[in-house]
């Protein structure tokens, strides 16, 4: 499973999730990413349905390469997280320079709008698993 599979998965995909933590395992080639993901409907009928939230766990394995740009702005604490959005490194119209992804990986940024600033990852795989 890729990135891509995951966003799939999502009913919103990763549009504003809340970024909480991420964490790079370098040894392992792991990176995994804490989010607050956005599986509400625009279409329910109260704010609180629409604006559902629900924790999960985005693990990468097989962790070619981790890029994370410099942010614009000091980065202060936020207990309820950093907004993203994400997608494949492709279909950015003007591209980073970044390594060129080994075959069989995939290459996705992360922007992180409070600071205005990506990650961006290339892998082997991707799960996502939901903290209850």
């Amino acid at each position: 499973m890729t990135l891509t599979d995951v966003d799939r998965q999502l009913p919103n995909g990763f549009h504003d999730a809340n970024l909480l933590r991420f964490a790079v395992d370098y040894a392992k080639a792991t990176l995994s990413l804490d989010l607050d993901l956005w599986v509400g409907s625009p279409d329910a009928r109260t704010p609180l349905e629409r604006e559902r939230r629900k924790p999960g766990r985005i693990r990468i394995g097989g962790l070619a390469w981790c890029v994370i740009a410099p942010p614009d702005v000091i980065v202060r604490p936020n207990p309820r997280g950093f907004r993203i959005d994400a997608g494949p490194v492709s279909d950015l119209e003007i591209p980073p320079k970044l390594p060129a992804p080994p075959p069989g990986t995939f290459s996705w940024w992360f922007f992180v709008q409070d600071w205005n600033t990506s990650l961006y990852v290339a892998g082997q795989s991707a799960t996502l698993d939901w903290k209850i």
